[in-house]
């Protein structure tokens, strides 16, 4: 691989959601939550079909809204603004200076070859897997960190409704998320490893957080845009600085890294 100089390890550009608008945001959710969470615990006992339909589909609106807010969180304040608590410090080396500043800034976005991560077990947290069971037991981390992040939501959704349909659903919907987000993140930066390039939305995703590797504070959600949309943090352009500074979209994808080399 080409030695580079390492770009700094710092935000680009500033984009802050007033504190006044996270927490309305926030509270929008509990509130449409609210009547899901009370009409699942009303017919928690009832078995019949149209019970067990409403009920899935509820726990499918419900993680949907749920997730929307967490991955927005999780991935602005865990992964890229860093904490004293250790699992989150580990999650933001591993992401933003790792990920974003080491491995696949802006100009070197698309890569080709053997997908790879930060080892999670290296002291230098920018420092590749090197074995096949390291890069194995690193993609699970990554599951198991989004896992505990879901799994009181879900505990508290059973305790409230005791509702197994609207539960399961739920965890179900998390599970595919979370699927999906390690999935999709690992396509867009590795041409040619997916059949998810076929379509459209995929490519959406793609430009979507292309601009994020640029303005690590805009288009947070990488999965679910709603939830930028929501916070205002959503872009759908660069500035005339940014688009000076970095590849365009189309040049970036035109870049190929190869990684065997």
């Amino acid at each position: 691989m080409i030695k580079r100089k390492l770009i700094p390890y710092k935000m680009l550009k500033s984009r802050k959601p007033s504190f006044l608008r996270i927490v309305t945001v926030l509270t929008g959710v509990i509130v449409v939550n609210v009547p899901i969470f009370l009409a699942a615990s009303s017919i928690a006992n009832q078995s019949s079909i149209d019970v067990i339909v409403f009920s899935s589909l509820a726990g499918v609106i419900s993680a949907f809204l749920i997730a929307t807010i967490v991955e927005w969180s999780v991935h602005r304040f865990a992964m890229h603004k860093g904490h004293r608590l250790p699992l989150i410090q580990i999650a933001t080396e591993l992401h933003h200076k790792a990920h974003h500043w080491v491995h696949v800034p802006p100009d070197r976005y698309l890569h080709s070859g053997q997908i790879n991560r930060p080892s999670v077990f290296a002291s230098d947290k920018t420092k590749l897997c090197q074995t096949t069971l390291t890069r194995i037991l690193t993609t699970a981390s990554h599951a198991v960190f989004y896992s505990l992040i879901t799994a009181p939501i879900i505990f508290f959704a059973w305790l409230v409704t005791t509702n197994i349909w609207f539960t399961a659903l739920m965890a179900a919907t998390s599970v595919v998320f979370i699927y999906l987000f390690i999935r999709i993140h690992d396509a867009v930066h590795h041409t040619g490893m997916s059949r998810l390039e076929y379509f459209r939305w995929f490519w959406f995703l793609d430009h979507h957080h292309y601009i994020h590797h640029i303005d690590n504070d805009a288009n947070t959600n990488f999965l679910l845009p709603l939830g930028d949309l929501l916070m205002g943090t959503l872009r759908l352009e660069l500035t005339k600085e940014e688009s000076a500074k970095w590849p365009s979209y189309d040049k970036a994808r035109s870049i190929i890294i190869d990684d065997k080399n």
